[in-house]
């Protein structure tokens, strides 16, 4: 367990820093200054309250958050602490979801469809997984350093995780209201499931809605009302962030990896990721290796 102090002291920095993940590492008995003066959430914020409890004013509205409850604070929030008890204790977690929209690949979408189902600018409830959020903003402290790209991957997988859990979260609120909200999202988390199964073998809508049964049309339509993209899109979403994972991490050859992603040959496999990223896949290593690749035109893997 990492101390009260140096809980604080490294979220005042992350936050000073405007860094992309700011956690309070466990438990701490005091919020950052910054929370006092209308702080400002670029995309996700979690407040855990695990003892006393606290006040937080929220775009002209009052929060009372209670031990054993959570805060979720929307995209573009605005909030500050107006209160606490003598004996409150907080864990905090906000992150950016674009910066790690290269790993999330699918579940940015996910976070898309949260922020339609959850339309509040806070929400306060008992979820039944503080605990688990509470050991999320421990294990996200550790190695906390950019300059060690294996701890950076590792926290980059917990925010993965982290994210899916979240999506299941709001899954559940949203059985609360509209059948119809709530069918649509069941749907789209069943297509997520789905996808990240069987994307390297099954690339056509029709599978996926045949495994849904749904037409391709009428799954095609939801999903892009909901997400902004269409299926086969999220497909490629799914195999593009898997190319780029072999291409960074491992040393197989271009055939090897289009073997393991299922396509006929290496050249069809370039002509695809060229198409998803910008560079040939041979381009894309040498670039991240601190090369300079040979075409510049390098588009944003999302």
């Amino acid at each position: 367990m990492i101390n009260n102090s140096y809980g604080i002291h490294l979220l005042e920095q992350q936050i000073a820093n405007d860094e992309d993940i700011c956690c309070s590492c466990g438990n701490i008995s005091s919020f950052p200054k910054a929370f006092f003066d209308n702080y400002h959430v670029a995309d996700v914020g979690i407040i855990v309250c695990t003892s006393g409890s606290f006040s937080l004013g929220c775009e002209g509205v009052e929060y009372r958050v209670e031990q054993g409850e959570t805060a979720f604070l929307a995209r573009d929030a605005y909030f500050s602490v107006v209160r606490h008890s003598a004996d409150c204790s907080v864990v905090i977690i906000l992150y950016r979801v674009d910066s790690i929209r290269e790993i999330l690949g699918n579940t940015v979408v996910g976070m898309k469809f949260m922020e339609l189902v959850n339309p509040k600018a806070c929400r306060v409830m008992h979820t039944g997984h503080e605990d688990e959020l509470t050991k999320y903003s421990e294990l996200l402290a550790a190695d906390n350093t950019e300059n060690n790209v294996f701890a950076a991957n590792e926290r980059r997988l917990l925010l993965l995780s982290l994210t899916y859990r979240l999506c299941g979260i709001f899954r559940e609120l949203s059985k609360e209201g509209d059948q119809a909200s709530s069918r649509r999202l069941e749907t789209y988390m069943q297509l997520m499931r789905l996808i990240d199964h069987h994307y390297m073998q099954e690339r056509g809508v029709r599978f996926y809605a045949d495994r849904l049964c749904l037409s391709p049309k009428y799954l095609t339509t939801l999903v892009k009302s909901v997400s902004g993209s269409t299926v086969q899109q999220l497909v490629f979403k799914a195999i593009t962030k898997k190319a780029v994972s072999l291409i960074t991490t491992t040393d197989k050859s271009m055939k090897e990896i289009a073997d393991c992603l299922h396509f006929p040959n290496a050249s069809a496999f370039g002509t695809f990721f060229k198409k998803q990223v910008g560079l040939s896949p041979i381009n894309y290593r040498e670039k991240e290796k601190g090369g300079e690749p040979h075409n510049n035109n390098l588009s944003e893997v999302v």
